[in-house]
């Protein structure tokens, strides 16, 4: 009996050793999803970079089955139904397919977006993202296949703001601080009262004259180029897609940034 016992043993562990590569290893398991920790969406923002023409967003995409010895491919669909943001104006248009690499289990998706469009200091654009099979690899993993990129250039007023004196808020006028002063941020420490002045000296000087500015400071990288009404266009060399205004006050005779209100900055 116990023979008998130990042989069946051995032909139910031969069947399951043998069935098994077979179904962990089948070609419906081969699938790509997006592996985000649980988020089924990026959020991403220019507003803390505004000399910045573009940059890159790498969304993981993992594969779910095994490694192969050779390459194979995905793509990538925009949801169109879904999708606030334009090709060539917010993001670059996705190649037709995407290689996943011999022995990898990742693949880094580059979206690259565009700080071009003005409308983003007010609004955020929505860009909607869906795998699609490719040769070798499919995408039946059906709720990660999915994920959204939230792109602005909006800022908000910072808890600082009022601890110091800045003067009226705008996105326009936190901008500007940011260029003359280099730094993002400042604390509402008394302590830090002498540094956190210093750098509002350092925002009024650039304000009181943007022309004085850009010539003291080259390093910075922006210039003022003359529009045909006779104001100014203020923009980073290296984005000059993103202007800021600066106008003459028929009042005062003196040229100010413009802000997004259409208000002088001063």
């Amino acid at each position: 009996m116990k023979q008998v016992i130990i042989i069946t043993l051995s032909i139910l562990m031969g069947v399951a050793c043998k069935k098994t590569p077979d179904i962990l290893y089948r070609a419906p398991l081969q699938n790509v999803y997006f592996d985000l920790n649980a988020t089924d969406s990026t959020v991403y923002t220019f507003a803390y970079e505004p000399d910045l023409p573009r940059d890159t967003v790498y969304l993981p995409v993992r594969l779910s089955g095994l490694r192969a010895d050779s390459l194979r491919q995905f793509g990538i669909t925009v949801v169109d139904s879904n999708t606030t943001a334009k090709a060539g104006l917010h993001y670059e248009p996705f190649k037709a397919w995407y290689t996943l690499k011999a022995d990898t289990g990742i693949f880094l998706l580059p979206v690259i977006l565009f700080n071009t469009d003005p409308a983003l200091q007010t609004k955020a654009v929505v860009l909607n993202l869906q795998l699609k099979p490719g040769s070798g690899l499919d995408t039946n993993v059906n709720k990660l296949i999915r994920t959204k990129v939230v792109l602005s250039n909006k800022l908000e007023q910072p808890k600082w703001w009022t601890t110091w004196p800045l003067g009226a808020y705008s996105q326009t006028k936190h901008q500007l601080f940011m260029i003359a002063t280099g730094v993002i941020s400042m604390t509402t420490e008394g302590m830090d009262a002498p540094r956190n002045l210093y750098l509002v000296g350092r925002l009024n000087v650039m304000v009181a004259d943007p022309f004085a500015w850009v010539n003291n400071n080259p390093d910075k990288g922006y210039v003022l180029t003359q529009r045909t009404d006779g104001n100014y266009d203020f923009y980073a060399i290296t984005n000059p897609a993103k202007t800021t205004l600066v106008r003459k006050n028929t009042s005062t005779g003196r040229f100010y940034f413009v802000d997004e209100n259409g208000l002088d900055i001063n």
